[in-house]
C-alpha cells in the first residue's frame, strides 16, 4: 500500500487500502462490476461520503446497483451522503468540480470520500482521449489533499490498448485485478507522464 494514510475497507473481496490511494480497477464481467459497487456501499454504511463519477450509462448502473441493494439513492442525494458527477469541457475543470464536491464532503462532516468512476472515453461531452488522460494523472495527487480514495474501473472488452497501458497503467499508483490489488511498477509520476504524453503527440512539453 501507499502508506499516506490509515488503511480502510475497500469492501472488495477484503482488500484494503490507504486514505490517499488511487487505484485502477479492472473488469470485464457484470459481476465485477457489480462488485466494485461494494466499495462505495461499506462506505455509505458507515458514515462516508460516496461520489459515483462518469458517463451516464455506467453511473446508472451503478445507481441501480445501489438501489438494488437497499440503499434509497435519492434520500442519500439529499442528505449529502451521495453525490453523482459527470463530465467537464477539459482536465482543468473536471478536476474543479471534483475538488468542490469532495470539499463540501469534507465540510459537511465527512470521515472519508469514497469515488467510484467510469470515464467517457470518446463518449460526447467529455474531453479528448489525451486530455482525460492528463486528469487522470493528476487526480493522484489531488486524491491526497483530501480523506478520499479513488477508484476507477477500466472495462477490459472495451476499452484500447492506448488507454489501458499509459492511463490505467501510466497514472494510477495502485491496481485490482480479481482478489489481488498491487503496487503498480508501471506508475509513472506526474511531470515525466506528462512530459511523456506531449512528446509521443509531437508537442514541446508544457
Amino acid at each position: 500500500m501507499s502508506g499516506r494514510g490509515d488503511r480502510i475497507d475497500l469492501g472488495i473481496r477484503g482488500l484494503h487500502a490507504a486514505v490517499g490511494d488511487h487505484i485502477a480497477y479492472f473488469w470485464e464481467t457484470e459481476p465485477q462490476f457489480t462488485e466494485a459497487v461494494d466499495f462505495l456501499r461499506v462506505g455509505l454504511a458507515a458514515s462516508d461520503h460516496a461520489v459515483v463519477f462518469g458517463h451516464e450509462e455506467a453511473s446508472r448502473a451503478v445507481l441501480r446497483v445501489l438501489q438494488r441493494t437497499g440503499h434509497d439513492v435519492e434520500a442519500l442525494q439529499r442528505a449529502g451522503r451521495l453525490s453523482v458527477a459527470g463530465p467537464e469541457p477539459s482536465s482543468e475543470a473536471m478536476l474543479a468540480s471534483l475538488g468542490a464536491t469532495f470539499q463540501r464532503a469534507v465540510d459537511a462532516g465527512a470521515p472519508l470520500i469514497r469515488l467510484l468512476g467510469n470515464i467517457g472515453w470518446g463518449r460526447a461531452g467529455w474531453p479528448a482521449d489525451d486530455d482525460i488522460m492528463r486528469f487522470e494523472a493528476r487526480v493522484t495527487g489531488a486524491a491526497a489533499q483530501f480523506p478520499s480514495v479513488v477508484v476507477c474501473m477500466y472495462d477490459l472488452k472495451t476499452l484500447g490498448g492506448r488507454i489501458i497501458a499509459h492511463c490505467a497503467f501510466g497514472t494510477h499508483p495502485l491496481t485490482i485485478y480479481r482478489n489481488v490489488i498491487r503496487e503498480n511498477p508501471l506508475y509513472v509520476p506526474l511531470e515525466e507522464f506528462l512530459t511523456g504524453l506531449d512528446e509521443a503527440r509531437g508537442q514541446p512539453a508544457a
